[in-house]
């Protein structure tokens, strides 16, 4: 069982490689009766479609499998107050909303707590305290553990400690010059209307595919208007502009290893393979439109991208103010959708419904990934009634030959892969409902779970590592990661990282156990110091697998998850009471690289790596640090 149908539908690619020779001329007869494709099926043509009902069956199938697999481990835990997940309500889908409905009814109650005990749903309810999840998993908490006591002062977040404008005015001079000389008129010249539509490409093959929140074929007539008449004063132009931002800084995924460069040499690469002076102009000519615009699905669009860039840009606070604003804005959608219900039931388009399905989707799993970074407050958007659990797949997969034939140019060797796109797609849909869950269950009893309950922890490990299992299980063939050889997929890399990321959070409790472990209960050292070594073998594999990466929206994490998973390994190290994996020396050196190769574009990363150089040196000392880094 995996995510696809059997069958796939014709793909663009395969439509492109249709002989080009056809004759256009038709018969006299085929003429007068000429019957014009629409862009869009109809709601019975929609629902008739088999690729799209069995893709979405399938991700149902796996939901309620890890729903089921939720119940068993709360009704054997129940007795000691340990909850692992919520049972998401499990509605047969019947495919997107009618369109005189919005689909949307907006409660106080989220759709996460229906029909859950009253105990299943505080856990949960964890999710939405400011603190919380990144008090428990990210690099400042591994900084809180007792074995750095004394050696380094605690810290509440590196990135809070700088404010926006300290942080663009100290570390980001460049950036600070650049966007003066805009306001000058000096980047004039860099927007020209002839490269719109290369950008917009590059855009839409490197940046949309991992979230398509845009309709490809209105977009790409927005971009020709914009490049044949030049960008307007309106939304159409602010969200070609600062897609076309994004496409000065996105490149192709690289997968060539870059263990033996220095942090130097890896980032003179970075800055030749992007054009930050160019991305800068987009992007403020797109600011100045923004501020006009009035509220809608076009305006959340732009909120949204905005965060991506400067998510691209290293500055997670900045991006955090677009994507709440982005929530809240959606938010207000929908409230204004249930709220016109009682006077006239509101028509959405299948189109709309499609694009609020993935602004939707796009902002949770977005502002779930920072919260698990950095201590801020929830939007909301969490705990909406919304009442579809995937989105629906855009017509345009299923049927590639209902675009227009002249949307098409001869850019075609870019073009975004619509299919393994969307897979990729519901893949971390899915991963985010099942990853919260995990967070939330596994750290809201941390204190007394990592070190006297222990015996429960191992059962909720077990219990979640059987769910990434199946997860993993079934992801689709084109996006599956291949252990067995070298893989170019950008696509499949990220999955891969998402599980084994997975995967190492969860036994990160017993590392906790077999550091700190101070009772005289031995029962379960055995199994705890097992489950602790599977947890620093996972973060080897991790600063591994994650050495080669360029930038892109999840970059300024990579760096982040490498300073976490170097603590790991120092505070195992610095306890003597476990036997580290090989090469860990070199993992940690990797980790230090990782950072260092972006730390100084991003002030809180440079500020994080000094605290662990510092208990590095403590550690060990130079000489014996630079020889076991360079060894197995």
């Amino acid at each position: 069982m995996d995510f696809s149908n059997n069958q796939h539908p014709t793909t663009s690619e395969e439509a492109c490689a249709r002989p080009s020779s056809i004759p256009r001329k038709r018969k006299a007869t085929t003429a007068i009766y000429a019957r014009k494709r629409a862009v869009a099926a109809c709601q019975p043509c929609w629902d008739r479609d088999t690729s799209n009902l069995a893709i979405l069956n399938r991700i149902n199938h796996v939901v309620t499998l890890l729903d089921h697999q939720s119940l068993q481990l709360k009704s054997c835990l129940s007795h000691q107050g340990a909850h692992t997940k919520s049972k998401d309500p499990q509605p047969q889908f019947q495919g997107p909303a009618s369109d005189n409905s919005s689909g949307f009814q907006c409660h106080s109650t989220a759709a996460r707590g229906k029909d859950l005990p009253a105990d299943v749903e505080d856990v949960l309810n964890s999710l939405d305290l400011p603190e919380f999840p990144a008090a428990r998993i990210n690099c400042e908490s591994i900084l809180r553990w007792p074995i750095f006591s004394n050696i380094v002062p605690q810290t509440h977040s590196f990135v809070l400690e700088f404010c926006d404008d300290e942080s663009s005015d100290n570390t980001s001079a460049a950036y600070s010059k650049n966007a003066g000389q805009a306001r000058r008129g000096a980047y004039s010249n860099i927007i020209q209307e002839e490269n719109f539509i290369t950008l917009s490409q590059k855009f839409l093959t490197y940046v949309h595919v991992k979230n398509p929140i845009l309709d490809v074929a209105k977009f790409k007539l927005l971009v020709r208007e914009a490049s044949e008449n030049g960008p307007g004063w309106d939304g159409p132009s602010c969200l070609v502009l600062i897609a076309c931002a994004l496409g000065c800084l996105a490149g192709p995924f690289c997968p060539e290893s870059t263990l033996y460069e220095t942090p130097e040499s890896s980032r003179s690469v970075e800055l030749s393979l992007t054009n930050l002076g160019s991305a800068q102009a987009f992007c403020l000519a797109a600011k100045k439109r923004l501020g006009l615009l009035q509220p809608s699905l076009l305006y959340v669009q732009c909120l949204f991208l905005f965060g991506v860039f400067e998510m691209y840009m290293l500055k997670p606070q900045q991006a955090w103010f677009y994507f709440q604003h982005a929530s809240l804005q959606l938010q207000t959608h929908f409230w204004k959708k249930s709220q016109n219900r009682a006077a006239e039931e509101p028509i959405t388009s299948h189109l709309e419904r499609r694009l609020e399905q993935r602004l939707y989707w796009s902002c949770m799993k977005t502002e779930c990934e920072l919260r698990c970074e950095v201590p801020l407050p929830p939007s909301g958007i969490t705990r909406l009634n919304f009442p579809d659990q995937f989105p629906s797949p855009p017509t345009e997969m299923a049927s590639p030959s209902a675009l227009p034939a002249n949307l098409e140019n001869s850019d075609q060797a870019i073009q975004p892969e619509e299919e393994k796109s969307w897979f990729y797609y519901l893949a971390e849909i899915s991963f985010r409902r099942m990853f919260n869950r995990m967070v939330a269950t596994m750290n809201s009893n941390w204190k007394s779970g990592w070190t006297e309950d222990i015996h429960t922890t191992m059962e909720q490990c077990a219990q979640f590592e059987e769910e990434i299992d199946i997860w993993c299980a079934h992801i689709p063939p084109k996006i599956t990661w291949d252990v067995s050889r070298a893989s170019t997929d950008e696509l499949s890399y990220y999955i891969h990282g998402r599980a084994m990321s997975c995967r190492e959070i969860i036994h990160r409790p017993f590392l906790y156990n077999v550091i700190h472990h101070m009772g005289s209960d031995n029962s379960h050292w055995l199994q705890a110091t097992a489950l602790a070594k599977k947890c620093l073998q996972l973060c080897v594999e991790n600063a591994f697998h994650l050495s080669s990466h360029s930038r892109h929206h999840g970059t300024w994490y990579v760096a982040r998850t490498s300073v976490t998973r170097a603590l790991l390994l120092l505070a195992a190290a610095r306890s003597g009471k476990i036997e580290l994996p090989e090469r860990w020396k070199d993992a940690v050196e990797v980790c230090m690289m990782t950072v260092q190769k972006w730390y100084d574009e991003a002030p809180d990363l440079k500020q994080a790596a000094s605290v662990v150089q510092i208990i590095i040196n403590e550690t060990f000392d130079e000489s014996s640090m630079a020889s076991g880094c360079t060894s197995n």
